[in-house]
This record gives structure tokens, sequence and C-alpha cells, in this order.
């Protein structure tokens, strides 16, 4: 009797977590789409890469550099998985699709502290997930 309270406790508290996942899931889509919106009402965008995108990209045979200038044409918002989703253009018109973690803006765009508050918490997340 014992063992099966046991189980069913587990059972119960792992279906909740579950549920409580899919919740904030939700949750995390929606605050990520006011952001989303507002990055499509300004492209295109000027951007730059972070280390670990120009790292990336290298071994993709796709030369950059930490100062080559991107331009963000268009942005997608993926939810809890991936976070919002970016297509750049380089000056040698390749384009690459990669997330806005993965991008440097420069303190006079627009919309740089909603980008840089969305950064730390999506990066926070990504902790949590444990997708790092």
């Amino acid at each position: 009797m014992v063992k099966n309270k046991c189980i069913m406790s587990w059972k119960s508290q792992l279906i909740k977590e579950n549920l409580n996942f899919k919740i904030s899931s939700m949750d995390i889509k929606e605050q990520y789409e006011e952001l989303t919106k507002k990055l499509q009402q300004s492209l295109p965008i000027k951007a730059y890469p972070t280390r670990e995108l120009v790292h990336s990209l290298r071994d993709k045979e796709n030369p950059i550099t930490l100062k080559s200038e991107l331009t963000i044409t268009t942005v997608h918002n993926s939810g809890d998985i991936s976070g919002i989703m970016c297509v750049i253009e380089q000056k040698n018109k390749n384009v690459i699709a990669c997330g806005l973690v993965h991008l440097i803006f420069m303190a006079n765009c627009p919309l740089y502290k909603e980008i840089v508050d969305y950064q730390k918490k999506r990066n926070k997340r990504i902790r949590q997930l444990g997708m790092n």
C-alpha cells in the first residue's frame, strides 16, 4: 500500500511538472511575441555576431569576424525551444539563421534595452532547461 502511494505521488508530481513546463512555455512564447513584433516593425536591423556565432560559422566555412556587420531581414518567434530567431544577410549575400542571443547590437539601436533584457532572460532560461 505504501509503495503504491509513493508511485502515485511520483506520477502525479511528474504530471504536474510537465503541465507547469507546458504552461510556462506558452507564457514565454507570448512574452517573446511582443518583442518579435517590435523587431519586425524595425527591420532591417544591423547587428554584429557574438564570438560563439563567429566560431560556429567558421566551422561551416562561412567567413565572418566579430566586426562583420550583419543585417537582420526577418525575425520569427519559435517559442521556448529556440527563442526569437533572426534571418541575417551578410554583405556577400550569404543568408543564415541564428538566435537573437547570438547577436550584439549597438547602444543606439531603438530596441537596444528590450533586446538586452530579452538576451539576459533567454540565457537564464537556456541554463534552466539545461540546453547550453
